[in-house]
């Protein structure tokens, strides 16, 4: 049952490793960081389980505060692919009250220094935030990017996802460096904090 398990993490590794692939870097770089990002952006949709279910022929939106480059990487990537059978809608916003129909709200790093005030101001809203900031969890994330031996990495807070109303499915929590949650953290080396 274990080794069932951990092929199972296997294979969400890999698949959200090859979400990338077939999208290339814009620039002449093969899976900058950037494009591996906005690929785990919209893999990540895959992953959690939302409390409310979509309006009949509501888009699947992505928002994105603070970072114009991310927001064409997405609507490029997002072009003719579906998320729970609903066609993907990225914009760009300048508020987080624009957030208010997204299911997803990218925060670039540009907007760090305000983002505990950011988080605070979604509220219950039941949206996935992602952000790519140094102590993104401990201001209110669900997920944030890290970079890791040089890899493009993500943790995840349990506690946000659970403020948001959120579900995060085990196969994505297997293969993130640190789930933050459920009174252990588990940490890129293998070892338990408490």
């Amino acid at each position: 049952m274990r080794e069932r398990g951990f092929a199972q993490a296997m294979l969400v590794a890999a698949a959200l490793c090859l979400s990338f692939a077939a999208e290339p870097a814009h620039g002449g770089d093969v899976y900058s960081e950037e494009a591996v990002k906005a690929a785990f952006v919209l893999r990540f949709s895959s992953y959690v389980i939302w409390p409310e279910p979509p309006a009949a022929g509501a888009a699947f939106r992505i928002a994105v505060l603070g970072d114009v480059a991310m927001t064409s990487r997405l609507q490029a990537l997002a072009e003719n692919r579906r998320v729970g059978g609903r066609a993907i809608e990225v914009i760009p916003i300048s508020n987080v009250s624009e957030a208010r129909d997204a299911q997803v709200l990218y925060i670039g790093n540009r907007r760090s220094g305000s983002l505990p005030a950011l988080l605070r101001n979604l509220g219950k809203r039941e949206v996935l935030t992602i952000t790519d900031t140094a102590n993104g969890l401990e201001a209110g994330s669900v997920i944030n990017f890290l970079i890791v031996d040089q890899r493009v990495r993500f943790e995840v807070s349990m506690e946000a996802a659970r403020r948001a109303g959120l579900r995060i499915s085990s196969a994505l929590l297997s293969v993130a460096v640190r789930v933050q949650g459920h009174g252990v953290e588990q940490v890129v080396n293998g070892e338990e904090r408490r």
